[in-house]
């Protein structure tokens, strides 16, 4: 990483020393210039100000080393194959059964986009019945919910999971993808690909189809978009606060009833693997 060192030098007597031309310097570790570094000394008449600035790019830099952890929650009726997939991802390696007697905390350290992540990744287990739903909702930065192609009803119980997390997260401040498991079973297939699809253009999120069973491929390119969505969100500058105004108000209130309510959702990548 890059620094600029400048001097701004103001005479009242000539110096009697020299003063060199600094270079550009590298640094390893820009957390101790995130601010201006700036050492002023008088001597003789002469104000010497060395200012250590950062470039744009550095900032950026900056910026992205802060956001060093993301939290995702996995979600999605029994027997979906949520921990198949997660295990899938972590390991490559497929197992078949699996407790669903509580919640497993997986720590998970990636590199993608120049950047290393700590990941932690919670494979929920009956958060519904437990009443620990509601808390994993506020816990995760990222979500990923599972359903079977082969069940029917867990397709319907990711579209409820989908609705809460519509109703509990602010809009644009989550990550979440919709993943359709067990793809190789067509044969058992009730759910097809084109409702995922439907379905996750309704909520704006992610879909993807994979198969825990075949291949790792799948659950790693799923959670790896899902990773950099939510690292993207967690980099962008919280927007300015402004005083309401009269047109602001109305305009709040008037999509709270519904005006102007129907807006064209961003069309979102869909893939099965």
């Amino acid at each position: 990483m890059s620094y600029q060192a400048l001097f701004n030098i103001r005479l009242n007597t000539r110096p009697r020393w020299n003063v060199e031309k600094l270079e550009w310097v590298e640094r390893t570790d820009p957390i101790t210039w995130h601010r201006k570094l700036i050492y002023s000394r008088r001597r003789r008449g002469v104000a010497l100000t060395l200012t250590c600035r950062r470039t744009q790019s550095d900032a950026r830099t900056l910026r992205q080393m802060t956001v060093n952890r993301i939290r995702v929650v996995v979600l999605g009726s029994p027997r979906s194959g949520k921990s198949a997939v997660v295990v899938r991802y972590l390991t490559k390696r497929y197992i078949g059964e699996y407790s669903s007697t509580g919640d497993f905390l997986y720590q998970h350290r990636v590199a993608f986009d120049g950047a290393v992540s700590e990941v932690e990744i919670l494979d929920t287990s009956n958060c519904a019945i437990r009443g620990c739903l509601g808390e994993h909702l506020r816990w995760g930065d990222a979500f990923a919910v599972v359903y079977s192609v082969c069940e029917r009803r867990s397709f319907l119980a990711a579209a409820e999971l989908l609705s809460l997390l519509e109703r509990t997260r602010l809009p644009s401040c989550a990550a979440i993808t919709l993943l359709g498991n067990k793809r190789d079973l067509e044969h058992a297939r009730e759910v097809h690909a084109e409702e995922g699809q439907e379905l996750s253009l309704r909520f704006g999120c992610q879909f993807y189809e994979v198969s825990a069973a075949e291949s790792c491929a799948g659950a790693a390119l799923a959670f790896h978009a899902l990773l950099r969505e939510a690292r993207a969100l967690a980099l962008l500058l919280p927007a300015p606060r402004r005083k309401l105004t009269a047109y602001s108000v109305s305009k709040v209130i008037g999509t709270i009833f519904g005006k102007n309510s129907k807006s064209v959702r961003k069309k979102r990548p869909s893939l099965s693997i």
